[in-house]
């Protein structure tokens, strides 16, 4: 991509000043032709002022937004409105500067000859991969207003899901770090003002009281050090996340393990998985194909490295059912439905069922979660302030023995 800075006339003859991202410097005459403007001086500017386009870095396109407009694309093209007209219009009404920069650009391509996937290409961590394969069979198969409908329709079933999703989470995680931030108020302030006063009495103190006693001491000497370790091995498992897959792989493993929090992930991704081979088979893509996509567009790695060997084992011929009962990693329901899916010749429905039946269950564990996690809670601070008063009683019963003497 190549910047560059244009001052040219426009359609209403006001000179004006404008910088272009493009890919290939011979497409610069026929975009400016297309955006009704007359150059009288291009210059190219160096490629690392892109780098420092600090505006456009703290630009966000929300997913509602993206819906947004592959919903007014399906109306519009439904009416038999040109697509670059379409574009145009849209970037002009366009509120969030980044959406109106965004169909600007795609504008200009199509207006160029581009196709509408192609231009895409560009934006796709926005619209998906999974989207401009829709938009590219549709452009194939002159259905490109259907398969705008359908992506609008999936995107918006995905982010229900991931907001779904996101409330599960949030009050385990609010659970977790509470009851934690208790703990350590109870260790770094309050039990060394008791303790220190057991120490006045000179008494002999039990084990249990010794033990918090040394715990209180560690915590308060190294809370900080304690505090910017767990930062630095935070910031360092996330860039090795980054860098290896193995590292990557294991710890989504892990993820997927955790009480109340691996489950709500897998059943998302299951939920994930049946939807996005859904819509790639709905839209006369092949399995084997609509698979090699969705690996792509999965984020858990475990996940990611199933789907690659079910599409390996189905390029083998094995069935779809047969695949992804070799991975031990999807529920029985599923190999279950999709095995009568193949059987009857109705995959596609059963895909939906099953995205539906998971979506239904993330969305009951968002309700119940906190029944769920409740006796975990009660339990864990039960069994915290059960040591906490054996470690005071002792003394306590210790000194009052003294004073009956």
């Amino acid at each position: 991509m190549e910047l560059y800075l244009i001052e040219a006339i426009d359609n209403s003859g006001n000179k004006v000043k404008k910088v272009f991202e493009i890919d290939d410097e011979t497409y610069l005459v026929s975009i400016l032709d297309y955006a009704g403007l007359t150059p009288l001086k291009i210059k190219k500017l160096p490629s690392y002022l892109k780098y420092l386009n600090i505006r456009k870095k703290f630009q966000k396109i929300k997913p509602t937004e993206i819906i947004e407009i592959l919903e007014n694309l399906h109306l519009i093209v439904s009416s038999g409105l040109p697509l670059n007209t379409a574009l145009m219009d849209l970037a002009e009404d366009a509120e969030n500067p980044a959406i109106k920069d965004m169909l600007l650009d795609i504008s200009l391509k199509v207006g160029s000859g581009e196709l509408l996937s192609t231009a895409l290409q560009k934006y796709k961590k926005y619209f998906s991969e999974v989207v401009i394969s829709l938009i590219k069979i549709g452009e194939e198969t002159g259905s490109l207003d259907k398969t705008l409908k359908d992506a609008a329709e999936h995107l918006q079933r995905i982010e229900e899901l991931k907001s779904k999703t996101k409330q599960a989470l949030i009050y385990p995680a609010f659970a977790f770090f509470a009851t934690l931030g208790a703990m350590i108020f109870w260790f770094v302030y309050v039990l060394p003002k008791i303790t220190k006063t057991f120490k006045s009495f000179g008494i002999e103190l039990p084990a249990t009281t010794k033990f918090l006693m040394w715990i209180s001491d560690f915590t308060q000497r190294y809370i900080l050090v304690i505090g910017v370790a767990i930062f630095i091995s935070i910031i360092i498992l996330k860039i090795l996340r980054q860098k290896n897959e193995k590292v990557r792989y294991e710890t989504d493993k892990l993820i997927l393990k955790l009480p109340i929090f691996g489950m709500v992930i897998t059943n998302f991704n299951y939920g994930f998985f049946a939807e996005y081979i859904r819509l790639m088979i709905s839209a006369g893509l092949p399995l084997f194909q609509s698979l090699k996509i969705i690996e792509g567009a999965m984020k858990n790695y475990v996940f990611k490295r199933a789907i690659h060997n079910v599409y390996e084992s189905i390029t083998l011929g094995k069935s779809f059912s047969e695949s992804l009962k070799e991975q031990n990693l999807f529920s029985p329901v599923i190999i279950r439905m999709v095995s009568i899916g193949e059987q009857t010749g109705k995959l596609e429905e059963q895909l939906n069922y099953i995205s539906q039946y998971y979506y239904d269950k993330v969305d009951y564990i968002s309700q119940n979660v906190a029944k769920m996690i409740e006796p975990i809670i009660i339990g864990i601070i039960g069994l915290f302030m059960l040591v906490i008063m054996l470690g005071l009683i002792g003394p306590i019963y210790t000194l009052i023995s003294q004073i009956s003497r």
